[in-house]
C-alpha cells in the first residue's frame, strides 16, 4: 500500500519522524538528501525508533540502544537479533510516498547461511550459552561461515534473556515463554549443535577442549564466552535453605518457589542485581531490607548524587535499608529465619538473596596467563591467542574511546563482543570500537548508562536529579567518559558522539538544565 506520508519541507537532513501507511507506524528519515522508510519499532522490546537518535545514517533505539542502518533497516548493534523492514520511498514534486506491503512484518531476519560441511570442513566451538554466545552464533552464520558450530554450555537450555531474571520475570510480570532468545527450531535450521556439559580445561596453545566426562575435542577456532558466576555468602548459616544467588533461570525459579508463604526478604548487596531484586520482591508483596557496606547504593559506580536519588526512589516504594553494615551470620534451623548484622542487630528473613558481585568463569583456561581478577587479556579484535577468542564478562579488552584496558560485565557489551569476535573468527575482523551501554530498571524508572566511567574524577549533573529527570556526566582527566540518567535522548546522543570522537568538554555542560547533546549531532 502506497500513501503520501509527508511533504519534502517537513524533514531537514538528519531528521526523522513517525508517519503512518495503512494505519501502520513507519519511520521516515532524511539522510544525505535522500529519504528512507523502515519499521518504527525495535524488534527487541518494541522501543519507538522515531523517539531515538539518528546520526550518520544510524538510528539508535531510545530504550536499549539497539542500532539499525536507517537506509536498509539492517541490524548494526544489539540487543535486538533481527533487523527492521525497509520500505520503498518515492518523491513526487514536494510529496513523499511510502510503499508498505500489507503483509509486512514488524521485524526482518538478517540473511544467514546454513550449515554445509561439504563446503566448509572447519568446526568452531563457542564455550558458554549466554549473550556473547548467542550473538556469536548469529553473526557467524551472517558472515557466511558454513562449518559446524558447537555451543558447549552447562545449562540444558538455549540462550535466554538473562537481564529480565532480576527484573520482570522475578517480579511475576513476564511469562516464561518470553525468556528464550530464539526457538529451538532456529538452531536446527542453522545447524547449531549444543553440548551440555562443563568444560574442565581449555589448552589454549592446542585449542583442546576437555569436558567433565573426559571427552575432548580440538576445534579450528574457540570462543570463550563462559560469563561469570555470582559470589556466594561465606559466613555461618550461608548453607541454609532459603539463601540464594541469582544468575541462571534455574536460580530464579528456585527463588520464586521459595517466596510461597514468605513475608520478609533480605537482599545482601546494594548494587545493580541487589537493587533490581529488591524492586521485584517488593512487587510480589514482600517486606524487603537491603544490607550493604556502602553508605549510598551505587556511589562508587554512579556517584553519590545518582545513588541517593535511586535510594530515595526505593524508600518511597517501601524498601528498607541497613547500609554501612555487613552480615555476621545467617540464623535458622535448616532454613534461614534471620540475618544477623555486624552490629549485633537481627533482621527477620524468610528469603535471602546475595548480590555481591561475580567472578569470571575462566579457571579452566590453561596455557596463558590470566589477569589477577581472572579476566582474559585480548587484543583489539578480542583474540586471546591464535585460533582462540574471548568475549563478554571474561574479556579484558582495549577500550577504543578511553585508551584503557577494561573488563565490563554488561549484557549488551557481551552481545557486541560476540558479534565482533565472530567476524574476526572468519577473517573479517576489525578493531572493536563499540560504545558500552547498560540499563537498570528500578520500579518503573529506567536508568541508562553509556560509556566507561571507571575511576571518574568529575561528575556533572544536568537536570533535576531529585525528580529523577537528569543526565549525569562522568569525566576523567578533563574528558567525558560516561553518562547516566533518565533522559534517553541525551544517552543516545552521547553514544553517537562518543563513537565518532566528538563529545564536548566537561565544562561546556556545567549548569545546564539539559546537556543538549542531540543538538551537536
Amino acid at each position: 500500500m502506497e500513501e503520501r506520508v509527508a511533504g519534502t519541507d517537513e524533514l531537514q537532513d538528519g531528521q526523522m519522524k513517525q508517519v503512518e501507511v495503512g494505519g501502520k507506524k513507519v519511520l521516515l528519515a532524511k539522510v544525505d538528501g535522500a529519504y528512507y522508510a523502515t519499521g518504527a519499532r525495535c524488534p527487541h522490546y518494541g522501543g519507538p525508533l522515531p523517539e531515538g537518535t539518528l546520526h550518520d545514517g544510524r538510528v539508535i533505539c531510545p530504550w536499549h540502544q539497539g542500532t539499525f542502518d536507517v537506509r536498509t533497516g539492517d541490524l548494526l548493534e544489539p540487543p535486538p537479533l533481527d533487523a527492521v523492514p525497509s520500505f520503498s520511498v518515492r518523491v513526487d514534486g514536494g510529496d513523499i510516498y511510502v510503499d508498505r506491503p500489507d503483509d509486512a512484518k514488524s521485524q526482518r531476519p538478517m540473511p544467514k547461511c546454513a550449515c554445509d560441511t561439504a563446503r566448509e570442513a572447519r568446526t568452531f566451538a563457542v564455550l558458554g550459552g549466554g549473550a556473547a554466545a548467542q550473538a556469536a552464533v548469529e553473526a557467524l552464520r551472517e558472515e557466511g561461515f558454513e562449518g559446524r558450530i558447537l555451543v558447549i554450555t552447562q545449562e540444558d537450555r538455549w540462550p535466554y534473556d538473562r537481564p529480565n531474571l532480576s527484573k520482570d520475570y522475578l517480579a511475576g510480570e513476564m511469562k516464561a515463554d518470553w525468556l528464550p532468545l530464539r526457538s529451538p527450531g532456529f538452531y536446527e535450521k542453522y545447524g547449531v549443535e549444543r553440548i551440555v556439559g562443563r568444560v574442565t580445561a581449555l589448552d589454549v596453545p592446542t585449542r583442546t577442549v576437555t569436558l567433565e566426562d573426559g571427552a575432548s575435542l580440538s576445534p579450528d577456532a574457540v570462543l570463550v564466552a563462559t560469563g561469570a558466576s555470582p559470589r556466594a555468602l561465606e559466613m555461618p548459616g550461608a548453607d541454609l535453605d532459603g539463601v540464594f544467588t541469582l544468575r541462571s533461570w534455574d536460580d530464579c525459579e528456585a527463588i520464586i518457589a521459595a517466596l510461597d508463604g514468605a513475608a520478609n526478604a533480605v537482599v545482601v548487596g546494594s548494587s545493580f542485581i541487589g537493587m533490581e531484586v529488591a524492586t521485584s520482591l517488593l512487587a510480589r508483596g514482600l517486606s524487603v531490607t537491603v544490607v550493604g557496606p556502602d553508605a549510598v547504593p551505587f556511589a562508587g559506580v554512579l556517584g553519590e548524587p545518582v545513588g541517593r536519588t535511586i535510594m530515595d526512589l526505593h524508600e518511597r516504594k517501601g524498601t528498607q535499608f541497613r547500609l554501612g553494615h555487613g552480615v555476621a551470620r545467617l540464623v535458622g534451623e535448616g532454613k534461614v529465619a534471620a540475618v544477623e548484622l555486624d552490629d549485633g542487630s537481627s533482621l527477620p528473613a524468610d528469603v535471602v538473596v546475595a548480590g555481591i558481585g561475580v567472578t569470571p568463569n575462566t579457571g579452566f583456561v590453561q596455557g596463558i596467563a590470566r589477569d589477577a581478577d581472572g579476566g582474559l587479556p585480548v587484543d583489539e579484535e578480542l583474540r586471546l591467542a591464535p585460533g582462540v577468542w574471548a568475549a563478554g564478562d571474561v574479556a579484558r579488552y582495549p577500550e577504543a574511546h578511553t585508551g584503557e584496558r577494561v573488563r565490563i560485565e554488561h549484557w549488551r557489551l557481551a552481545e557486541q563482543h560476540g558479534r565482533a569476535a565472530a567476524a574476526s573468527m572468519v577473517g573479517k575482523g576489525r578493531p572493536f570500537t563499540g560504545v558500552p551501554f547498560f540499563w537498570t530498571q528500578q520500579f518503573t524508572r529506567a536508568f541508562d548508562y553509556v560509556g566507561v566511567g571507571q575511576g571518574f574524577d568529575d561528575l556533572i549533573v544536568c537536570g533535576d536529579i531529585e525528580k529523577r529527570d537528569f543526565t549525569a556526566f562522568y569525566a576523567k582527566a578533563g574528558r567525558l567518559v560516561a553518562a547516566c540518567g533518565t533522559q534517553g535522548d541525551e544517552a543516545g546522543a552521547f553514544a553517537a558522539l562518543m563513537r565518532v570522537g566528538r563529545l564536548p568538554a566537561p565544562d561546556a555542560l556545567r549548569g545546564r538544565r539539559k546537556a543538549g547533546l542531540p543538538g551537536l549531532l
